[in-house]
């Protein structure tokens, strides 16, 4: 689910070391208070199981198959 402000917190997660630490354990929901979101964004996020940003950010930005 790339979208502009799905990068814009993965950019955040991976310049703010406080930010970061709330998405990956537990303070997820209050990190994202701080963060423009639609519910379906929120959702997406939310469901996210990852204790790294790599895998985080793997989870939410892996592209939509080309179809062909």
């Amino acid at each position: 689910m790339p979208t502009r402000t799905i990068d814009e917190l993965v950019w955040t997660a991976l310049t703010d070391a406080t930010f970061r630490k709330r998405l990956l354990n537990g303070q997820r929901l209050e990190a994202l208070e701080t963060v423009g979101l639609t519910e379906a964004e929120r959702q997406a996020v939310m469901a996210v199981k990852a204790d790294t940003l790599e895998s985080f950010a793997g989870a939410l930005c892996t592209p939509e198959p080309i179809s062909v």
